[in-house]
């Protein structure tokens, strides 16, 4: 009864003013029943439709620019499976421009870029990729690791990126160094805090079920809040890819452990852009508090490739763009279920996917 009393009074007072370090934690230690789940959900809904506001942001994404040269790789990368590895594509200009008036098209008013992390290749693939970007009229968010030098995330700058990520995946030292044998924990760390110093919006990725305690992601969440520009964050989880590393060694996690994740993280920023990873659970992120994804609406692949923006969806709209690359668009789909859920999309979304509504 004095663990309920307490549980009540911390989502009370959240519906208020953000919750500390300790609160958090115990937050997420105890919510276990689904009532409790169902409680930690609305107090996180209360905040984000009356602090953030109710229109979900579905981005774009044109990713897969460069090749990574992590090694060994991540174990939970479909590059870590014997065999296996992803290949970065390039088109001209007139073919970009295509892809970019199919992004348009569909609504799409912010698209990723980014690729593996490569640091002789990620600065002028981002850089190049931005000014044609840019010149079409549409925002712009890059991912490519700690590859980036303080020139190219100056560049980007200059060029109006909306973001620029650096993610952890977890921030417990000896998780990353297991899961990530190739990586540098502190590497990503100094990117992160190099993006916010030149005056560039931070977003950053948890990855939750790989090994990390709830008192991990509270740690990886407060870490990012004394960050001053941390400006979006995205919760995924662990998908265990078969014939690869962790097949049979690990399970992943129900989605409803990430989606507490972001209904605490909710209840800590506030105002920020938070998502969840599964364009087939955008109901449960948004019951959860998050407003915004990637993967969940138009993307953009080399034919016959792997396609995460397919997701297991059997029907989808899709259609080759240039020769050799297809935009799939999930929007009539997701948006509809946004909708569904108590929330708007941006203005381009609806009137593109969403013409009887």
């Amino acid at each position: 009864m004095e663990k309920l009393r307490e549980y009540n009074e911390i989502l009370d007072k959240a519906r208020q003013t953000p919750i500390n370090k300790e609160e958090a934690v115990f937050l997420l230690e105890n919510t276990e029943t689904p009532a409790a789940v169902a409680k930690l959900f609305a107090a996180a809904s209360h905040v984000r439709r009356n602090e953030a506001g109710d229109v979900f942001r579905f981005d774009g994404f044109m990713g897969g620019n460069t090749k990574c040269t992590m090694d060994p790789p991540c174990l939970y990368c479909r590059r870590a499976i014997p065999g296996h590895d992803i290949e970065p594509w390039s088109l001209a200009p007139s073919e970009l421009s295509k892809v970019l008036a199919a992004f348009r098209e569909t609504g799409t008013s912010t698209v990723e870029i980014g690729g593996g992390t490569n640091p002789d290749d990620c600065g002028r693939v981002g850089v190049d990729l931005l000014k044609q970007i840019s010149d079409a009229g549409l925002k712009t968010w890059a991912n490519f690791g700690p590859a980036l030098s303080r020139d190219d995330v100056m560049a980007m700058k200059e060029l109006g990126v909306e973001g620029i990520t650096s993610s952890f995946e977890t921030i417990n030292p000896a998780v990353f160094k297991e899961i990530k044998p190739g990586d540098d924990l502190g590497k990503r760390q100094d990117l992160a805090h190099l993006i916010s110093e030149c005056g560039v919006n931070l977003f950053s990725t948890m990855l939750v079920g790989i090994g990390e305690s709830p008192q991990d992601r509270i740690d990886h969440l407060f870490y990012l809040k004394g960050i001053p520009r941390f400006y979006k964050l995205s919760v995924s989880w662990l998908k265990v890819h078969p014939g690869g590393p962790l097949d049979g060694r690990m399970t992943a996690p129900s989605p409803i452990e990430p989606a507490k994740v972001v209904a605490v993280a909710r209840l800590i920023f506030r105002d920020i852009g938070i998502g969840m990873s599964g364009a087939q659970h955008i109901q449960l992120s948004i019951l959860a508090g998050a407003n915004r994804m990637v993967h969940g609406g138009a993307s953009f692949y080399k034919k016959g490739g792997w396609r995460i923006g397919a997701q297991g969806f059997r029907s989808f709209e899709s259609r080759e763009v240039v020769d050799g690359f297809v935009m799939d668009n999930l929007l009539p789909i997701t948006a509809q279920w946004a909708v569904e859920a108590g929330m708007d999309v941006e203005p381009g979304v609806r009137r593109a996917n969403l013409k009887a509504a």
